[in-house]
């Protein structure tokens, strides 16, 4: 079956489709027409109304041909962005979704450019139309990206200032038309009505877009209570059936390796050294699955137990001796010297008796598996270099670390100097590390390692001393 080439580009960097844009970025498109709809209006008002206008109040009342241009002109510049509004569905979302943000960009720029010439011919500075600046900034503000809003806000300030400028200093003085300008004394009517037309236009903008903005906001917080209880539900579920599948799992699994350890013991007769040495691999792969069992309940129990209702105090001396005599008999078999140097320090802490020392067992473990033969393992209690810390560490004279490996030593399913002749078919699972890092992390400490390729390393994690206030 032929396979097709690969677009290089491809295999570099793969363009976002529409689930890697947030929701708000994908309803642009629609704000976007609801703008265009509403300028359409804007635009017939200015053209209608200038004629109104000039026909009750008389000829020399207002410009109406001005108006009526800077209407056509709004009115023929959003046809223009309505037309590429909806040519971004023929192209991807990522194009499309740039493309909308320009136009937003551009449409708000030319609607405040629009607005001040209007504000102009309408009375400049003493107009009450200025208030329109304010319901611009709000538009803005829900069409734009942060950093786009302030740049539109900036020109708005910027044209608003150069407009009262050039009024105050005589440069260009606006038309005064009739209605336009508060006066002395009582207020005239045609001031009055377009005084309430702006400002009761402008409340019923306000009230009816942050009213849906609540509505989305509201049906967002919905889906997202609804979608954390499913997720829950699902995380549940997954604990539950790792529980069962890993408890049906360990008891077989136990009954084969000792069935194999008794066949290669001979207790069911000679062997051949050829049979000898199947069930040795056999045998050293049942005791890798045995610890990713072992290791996957141990992140199981992290997920669902509350470890301060099993904490104590502990003595690390204590716990970091018993793991150091458990791991005797291993480390004299491969001719190693284990030593603890003593410490001058009581270091309690508080915590769960079993992960910790599941934590020392990993580190003495490690040292043990990744020193040669007549190598030195020695292991320390310390004040940390955190305040009110105790640091346990496990220095070995092993094959050491590079240092772009340390920073991945542990990530989940890491395991690294594969190539190495000392680190060659050790047996591990690549879990190991990370669940130390998670143990200690739960007891709200922290993980490290020192090390350099050929002068060994030292693991070390930090606990937080017992106050006796746990």
């Amino acid at each position: 079956m032929p396979v097709s080439p690969k677009h290089p580009e491809a295999s570099q960097a793969r363009s976002p489709g529409p689930k890697d844009i947030p929701a708000y970025e994908r309803l642009l498109g629609s704000r976007l027409f609801a703008n265009a709809m509403a300028r359409f209006v804007v635009s017939a008002l200015m053209i209608g109304g200038s004629w109104i206008a000039r026909s009750a109040l008389g000829p020399e009342s207002l410009d109406a041909r001005a108006l009526t241009t800077i209407g056509l002109v709004v009115a023929a510049y959003n046809l223009a962005f309505l037309w590429l509004n909806g040519r971004p569905r023929e192209w991807d979302a990522a194009r499309a979704l740039e493309i909308r943000r320009s136009l937003a960009r551009t449409a708000i720029a030319l609607d405040f450019f629009a607005l001040t010439i209007t504000v102009w011919f309408l009375g400049g500075a003493r107009s009450p139309l200025l208030a329109i600046y304010v319901l611009h900034i709000g538009i803005a503000s829900i069409l734009l990206p942060p950093r786009s809003a302030v740049l539109s806000t900036i020109l708005a300030a910027l044209l608003l200032t150069s407009l009262i400028v050039l009024e105050m200093t005589g440069v260009l003085v606006p038309p005064s038309p009739r209605g336009m300008d508060p006066g002395a004394g009582p207020l005239a009517p045609g001031f009055v009505v377009v005084v309430l037309c702006v400002y009761l236009g402008i409340f019923a903008f306000i009230m009816a877009t942050q009213t849906q903005l609540a509505e989305t906001l509201r049906r967002a917080e919905m889906l997202a209570e609804k979608r954390a209880h499913q997720y829950e539900a699902l995380s549940r579920m997954r604990r539950d059936f790792l529980h069962v599948a890993l408890h049906d799992v360990a008891s077989p699994m136990a009954t084969a390796e000792l069935l194999l350890r008794n066949l290669h013991d001979e207790l069911c007769g000679p062997l051949e050294p050829r049979q000898k040495e199947q069930l040795q691999r056999a045998m050293h792969r049942v005791a890798g699955m045995r610890h990713l069992v072992r290791d996957l309940q141990i992140l199981g129990e992290l997920e669902t137990t509350d470890l301060r209702d099993h904490s104590i105090e502990i003595p690390l001396a204590f716990l970091l001796t018993s793991v150091m005599d458990d791991h005797a008999d291993a480390a004299r078999a491969k001719d190693l010297t284990l030593e603890i140097e003593p410490s001058e320090h009581v270091a309690m802490v508080f915590g769960v008796p079993r992960l910790l020392q599941e934590s020392l067992t990993n580190y003495v473990d490690n040292a043990i598996k990744y020193t040669p033969a007549g190598g030195r393992i020695t292991a320390r209690v310390r004040p940390g270099e955190s305040p009110a810390t105790f640091r346990v560490e496990v220095s070995d004279t092993g094959v050491g670390i590079s240092p772009e490996d340390q920073t991945r030593l542990f990530s989940e399913f890491t395991r690294l100097g594969r190539g190495h002749p000392a680190v060659k078919g050790v047996p591990g699972t690549g879990l190991g590390l990370s669940i130390v890092r998670r143990i200690i992390e739960s007891h709200a400490g922290r993980v490290g390692v020192a090390s350099e390729p050929g002068k060994g390393s030292t693991f070390w994690l930090e606990l937080p001393a017992c106050t006796g206030k746990e």
